[in-house]
């Protein structure tokens, strides 16, 4: 094989995975909230009460207040929640995204993350409620959909929070780092063989 030749195959290959990378991205739709909960599902909002979209307050610049003063055992958590569709069976994903609030002093658990009702992020009450912290975990998909919910109260808590910057993205498989890899040591190969006065044709064989 030639040295041509390499550059070219190593070029489609890292093509491709970029392709791929590009056409994956966050699976969250509106994860951000910038100008309304447009994609997700909100539930057990006490809107009078400040609950729900705000347009100020996110980490910039809008979010979702999940809150409800009327909290008990018996309703369900303040939740936002989204189906999310695309995923590949097997496929590693990183789920992260940014909360405020608690404040209240509780010990127990009162914000989580859940896919298909089971949390794989719990915390309590973060001491300075006006900060926004960061959340990340990995899943690994099971099914082509998975409905990701972000709760707050839950545990029989009274903790509001507020959620911004969510995502869902595919970690990328080694090979993808082997590629990035190759592609670099070649370019870099033929830079410096080409300061050096050669051709392309000197590495042919």
């Amino acid at each position: 094989m030639t040295f041509k030749t390499s550059i070219v195959l190593i070029a489609l290959a890292l093509s491709c995975f970029s392709q791929s990378a590009t056409a994956q991205g966050n699976l969250v739709v509106n994860g951000g909230f910038d100008t309304d909960a447009s994609g997700w599902v909100i539930t057990n909002i006490y809107v009078p009460y400040g609950g729900g979209y705000h347009s100020t307050f996110g980490d910039p610049p809008g979010s979702i207040l999940l809150y409800n003063p009327n909290f008990g055992f018996s309703i369900p958590f303040p939740t936002a929640s989204q189906e999310i569709n695309s995923l590949t069976p097997g496929v590693l994903y990183v789920v992260s995204g940014d909360y405020r609030g608690g404040g209240k002093n509780v010990t127990d658990n009162s914000f989580g993350v859940a896919l298909d009702g089971d949390f794989l992020f719990e915390t309590a009450a973060p001491a300075d409620f006006f900060s926004w912290h960061s959340f990340s975990f990995d899943y690994t998909a099971t099914s082509t959909s998975a409905l990701l919910s972000l709760e707050a109260q839950i545990n029989g808590t009274d903790d509001s929070y507020t959620i911004d910057n969510i995502s869902m993205e595919a970690v990328p498989e080694p090979t993808s780092f082997w590629l990035i890899g190759s592609g670099g040591i070649v370019s870099a190969t033929f830079l410096s063989n080409r300061r050096k006065g050669l051709t392309i044709h000197d590495f042919e064989n």
